[in-house]
Order: structure tokens, then sequence, then C-alpha cells
């Protein structure tokens, strides 16, 4: 077996469970990760929260094929990954708003492992494996669980990161569209417990920020994104060989603005049949907004959890 399975014995989420809603979470860990090129010493690969549906699906994630003309988008949940997507597939495809239009990012940009967190029709790794090259592959695992060939082959990758206090508060209200009936101060205090899909949350940054010789990793960041954007974009453009002239730009810095984003049916995951009041998948879009949504108390939380985790000053940066 290529993962080690491990059952939450954590009083809070026992006891939360039921009320919240929340999935039958388990711990995953990789036994098999000699391959990453990772520069941190000693080296071991933390448990990773799932639920025990990962067991059906583990050989087809780690015999997932990857191409050399693959583009990756990757990151821990609600990180920025939808904004992202959008961008990169555009950059990559002559700004064609077109086809972006025409055609969801779903099915544009297939979620490689969604198989492995929730039931779908068809495997997500089939439906990966049958997308027309070049393929757009979206992604939220960490480093010890990417497919054996990702390591062969280092297709071209955006990693974008998000501040944790914003990534708790977007992935409260996801997952509250989804199943979760829990309070925000529950779900903070189990985000900081780590036991949300893909968490634990610091080490999946770290440790993708920690690799080496992996020139085909770019790092982005959601906060550079939003104060920041044709910086992030100049960054993009050069990391894909691409160019594109100022009036062409401008369509795009206005196609990805928040407005716009949230506006555009193709990005936003919605239900067709869903209430009109439901929470729409990209919600706010602001780089602080958990100013106003978290109390005091969870912000000192938070702060103190990636304190303690986190004591490598440098690193911490990624945090701020």
């Amino acid at each position: 077996m290529s993962f080690e399975y491990t059952e939450i014995t954590d009083p809070l989420y026992v006891e939360n469970k039921d009320h919240t809603g929340e999935d039958d979470f388990i711990m995953v860990r990789a036994k098999q990760y000699s391959n990453v090129p990772i520069k941190i010493s000693h080296w071991v690969p933390k448990a990773h929260c799932f639920t025990t549906m990962f067991k059906q699906h583990e050989q087809e994630l780690l015999e997932a094929e990857v191409y050399p003309d693959d583009v990756w988008v990757i990151s821990y949940p609600k990180s920025g990954t939808t904004w992202a997507q959008e961008m990169v597939w555009l950059i990559c495809n002559d700004l064609n708003f077109e086809a972006a239009r025409a055609d969801s990012l779903a099915t544009r940009f297939p979620f490689l492992e969604v198989s492995v967190i929730h039931s779908v029709p068809i495997s997500s790794f089939e439906k990966a494996k049958n997308t027309p090259r070049p393929r757009f592959i979206k992604s939220h695992l960490p480093v010890s669980m990417l497919p054996k060939r990702y390591w062969e082959v280092k297709p071209k990758t955006i990693y974008i990161r998000r501040n944790p206090k914003s990534v708790a508060v977007s992935y409260f209200y996801h997952s509250q569209g989804i199943h979760y009936r829990g309070s925000i101060d529950t779900f903070v205090r189990s985000f900081a417990r780590e036991h949300q899909f893909y968490s634990p949350y610091h080490a999946h940054v770290i440790e993708y920020h920690e690799l080496q010789d992996c020139d085909n990793i770019l790092h982005l960041s959601f906060e550079e994104m939003k104060h920041y954007l044709p910086s992030v974009v100049k960054k993009v453009c050069e990391f894909f060989g691409k160019s594109y002239s100022k009036s062409e730009l401008d369509l795009l810095y206005q196609h990805l603005s928040f407005k716009s984003m949230r506006d555009n049916p193709t990005v936003n995951y919605r239900n067709p049949n869903a209430p009109a009041s439901e929470e729409q998948f990209i919600r706010k879009g602001e780089a602080e907004g958990w100013k106003k949504e978290l109390t005091p108390e969870q912000i000192e939380l938070l702060d103190q959890w990636t304190k303690e985790n986190v004591p490598n000053l440098e690193q911490r940066k990624l945090f701020a």
C-alpha cells in the first residue's frame, strides 16, 4: 500500500462531526516520496486530511499520466485558484475570450483528483486523461501526493498561496455552500486543527516553496494578484513565453476584474437549479476581508497557529 491511513480521534472533531455535517475524515500519509526534490533536511511528509474515498482511487492518482505540454495550477483550496486558472488559460490561449466564455472553466481546466473527495459520475482521473492536449490541470494535492510522472515530466505549473485568515473565511463559506452546518467559529477551530480537506495548510504551502531544481513552478499569491495584477500578468506571460499589446492586456485586466469574474457563469461552478439567494462560488474576492469576518479571538487563534507551525521566520513571510 502506497499510503498510510489513520483515523481522527481528536475529541473536537468527534464531538462536532454529526452536528456540522462534515465528512468522515481520515488522515492520509504518502509512504513513497523519495522522488520529491525537496530541500528540507530529513523531510518526512505529513498526513493530509481526506476521506475513505481516497482509498478507492489511490492507484489512479499515483499512475495518472502527465505530459510535457500540460499546464498545472496547484494550491491549497480557496487560495485564488479559480482566478489564477482563468488568467493562465487565457494567457496560454492567445487571450481567446470568446472560447473562454463558451466553455466552463471546469471543462477547460479539469480538477484532477476531485474523485478522491467527492462522488462524481465519471472518474476525474479518466476525465483528465481524455482531455485534449495541451491539457490544463487543476489540483490541490500536496507535493508528496502528486502523480509519480509529475516529477519525471515537470510540466509548467503555477502555485498560488493566500493569507491563512482569508483562506479560513473563504473555506468556511465554500463549505457552507456544500454541506457544512456549523458556525464560523467551529470551522475556524477545525481548520486550525488541520481537519479540513488537504490540511495541514502550512505544510502544503511550505513544501511547494522548498522544492529545488523546479524551474517549472512559478509561485504567486492572491494578495499579489489583488494589488499588482499587471505585474503578475507580466510574470506569467514571461513564464509561458507569451507577449501581448497594451490594448490586449487591458482587455485581460478587465476580464479578470472581480466584477467580471463574479458575473461570469463559466467560472462560478453554479448549479443552474440553485436558488438565486445561494452564495456564489466567487464571493467577495477581498484581500483582507477577514478583518470584517473574524473576531479578535479567532484572529489571535489563527496567528498563534501560524507562529507555532512556522518557527522559521523566512518561511513565515509566506503567510503574511
